[in-house]
């Protein structure tokens, strides 16, 4: 399958609230991160943040900006908006919409991410929240 293709089928399975169906469909079982801004993170600790997003917010949206591949490494931007309705890490629920942007590189392989960088804009989606 063509790399842009699963990466967009990534990011949209957000939206269905079922992450261990979107890791078992598109990440594979031996996942390299590349850490980015400190933070480390394993396939596990990554669907952890992952699955307290998606319980914490209603109305979660993920929008594709813009992608560009070369062979089986994929760049994408995207956005996500979503609805707070219970605490995420450590800001309690005010039912603020805010919106969490991000770049992101992945190496493809065998239909799944085999690699993965990021850079998040976790940092002015959780003042939003706490506003």
């Amino acid at each position: 399958m063509d790399p842009k293709i699963v990466v967009q089928q990534f990011w949209a399975s957000y939206e269905k609230g079922d992450l261990d169906v979107t890791w078992d469909t598109y990440v594979a079982s031996d996942l390299v991160i590349h850490p980015s801004s400190g933070f480390e993170f394993t396939r596990e600790s990554w669907l952890a943040i992952e699955k307290d997003l998606v319980a914490s917010f209603d109305g979660l949206r993920v929008e594709v900006f813009d992608q560009v591949a070369e062979g089986d490494k994929v760049a994408t931007r995207w956005q996500l908006t979503a609805t707070q309705k219970a605490e995420f890490l450590g800001v309690p629920s005010q039912g603020r919409t805010a919106t969490l942007n991000g770049t992101t590189f992945d190496i493809v392989r065998d239909g799944k991410l085999a690699e993965h960088w990021a850079e998040v804009g976790t940092a002015v989606f959780l003042q939003q929240l706490a506003a």
